[in-house]
């Protein structure tokens, strides 16, 4: 497939890599040449041009392609370059867009009919993730997959929860049937666990369950369940709004915003919440709201650094949950290391999301969920394929990929050893970067 990625900022660097490494033909293109000039790794290739002119779009092979993404920081610039590659000849557009106006569906027929295929909205995606996180505080990320037959915990396990200490083929012989260790984040290294590797105190796990059985990994971890219901969310942006639009009305809402406008904002677009502003002392602010009293404290400023501080603040303080975004995506591992709580990015978040409706139209694969340094796909086994030929322990995958969960028949169910893979079956797999092609074969050949 010949695609072509305008921006070359973290979103469209991200993609175009997972892209090229699948052997797609990939053209990256941005009108910064520091920005391209920085970018050395194999099968891509780049070009300095404005994503809104004719003669770049023509350069950079639009015509000929099969897609066209625009991810450029600026709005405007990607629905107006997506106008032009669909009228150049693109066979699919998609655009990275400001505006939840976007996401309704007569706006996305509007758009479609002058050539944007796709609309993808971070704050959107943000949005949700964050009201995963606070639906289920237990849990640092709460992700559906396989259109929600199967769930994926992430679970930072202490000293004293029942499964620290213990292998994971004891773990599996007690809760096959409820949920499988899909991988394990141990400081900055993320393990795809084997059976005599042990779980550690201080481990992030991630856990492939059905929802229905969730309860039995949060007893699993030894957490307590809470009903969260008062929330301080730091930071009056989009973010913080669309976080609202997905919490229903039982939750007690107070945004802290220094921005007059954006205060103003927040109150006219939310206006169930109460809003602090004109506040620039924040920790005296926490304070005066007894921060301790709250049981999320929500970080979504500009500044990332100034969101991790504020929530190892708020932790201090007594606050039960800590939720921060940060903008680049090294730093997702450097805030959960640091004990702070649930981390979103709204960069891999959109990346994924762009990555997953691509391959949508494939039903052989579709990307579910990143782990920064490994993905989650879920991959639909074909007739003949190597995975459907014995079962799983008969199968020797290759080192550093696992099977976490499937769905047969609109079910889902636990991956075990004795597990067999039949054709048509949706299955869970997490495996490095790198390894996504070969996976794929092992699904299709």
């Amino acid at each position: 497939m010949k695609i072509v990625i305008a921006g070359a900022q973290e979103v469209g660097t991200h993609l175009a890599k997972l892209l090229a490494k699948e052997n797609h033909d990939v053209v990256l293109m941005d009108s910064d040449i520091k920005l391209i000039s920085q970018l050395t790794f194999m099968n891509l290739m780049t070009m300095v041009g404005k994503p809104t002119s004719i003669h770049s779009l023509k350069e950079a092979g639009v015509p000929e392609c099969n897609l066209f993404i625009a991810v450029t920081p600026d709005e405007s610039t990607n629905i107006h370059a997506c106008i032009l590659a669909a009228n150049l000849g693109a066979r699919r557009t998609m655009a990275r867009v400001d505006n939840y106006e976007t996401q309704k569906a007569d706006s996305a027929e509007f758009y479609k009919r002058i050539g944007i295929s796709d609309l993808v909205y971070p704050e959107m995606l943000g949005g949700q993730f964050i009201a995963a996180a606070i639906a289920r505080p237990w849990a640092r990320q709460s992700v559906s997959l396989c259109d929600g037959n199967l769930l994926l915990l992430a679970v930072k396990v202490r000293d004293g929860a029942p499964i620290v200490g213990q292998k994971l083929m004891d773990i599996g012989r007690m809760h096959h049937e409820a949920f499988h260790v899909a991988a394990i984040r141990r400081d900055e290294d993320l393990i795809i666990p084997r059976g005599n590797d042990v779980v550690q105190n201080e481990d992030l796990v991630y856990f492939v369950t059905l929802p229905h059985k969730a309860d039995v990994v949060r007893f699993a971890c030894g957490k307590k369940n809470r009903d969260l219901r008062r929330i301080i969310v730091l930071g009056g942006n989009r973010l913080g709004i669309q976080l609202c639009y997905y919490l229903n009305r039982k939750y007690d809402i107070v945004f802290i915003e220094d921005d007059e406008l954006n205060a103003n904002h927040v109150m006219d677009s939310v206006p169930q919440v109460k809003v602090i502003k004109g506040m620039k002392n924040y920790i005296e602010t926490l304070q005066d709201l007894n921060i301790n009293e709250h049981d999320t404290f929500v970080a979504v400023g500009p500044d990332s650094d100034s969101n991790i501080l504020a929530c190892l603040t708020a932790k201090k303080m007594g606050v039960g949950k800590s939720i921060v975004e940060v903008g680049d995506v090294e730093q997702v591992t450097m805030a959960q290391n640091l004990n702070i709580g649930s981390t979103v990015n709204k960069k891999s978040l959109t990346a994924a999301s762009i990555y997953q409706i691509l391959l949508d139209s494939d039903k052989t694969n579709a990307k579910c969920f990143s782990l920064i340094d490994a993905e989650v796909v879920d991959l639909t086994a074909q007739n003949n394929a190597t995975i459907t030929l014995k079962p799983v322990m008969e199968l020797r995958l290759p080192k550093g990929i696992t099977l976490g969960g499937l769905v047969r028949n609109g079910v889902g169910q636990t991956v075990t050893g004795q597990t067999h893979i039949q054709p048509g079956d949706q299955v869970v797999v997490i495996c490095p970067n790198e390894s996504i092609a070969t996976v794929q074969e092992l699904f299709t050949k």
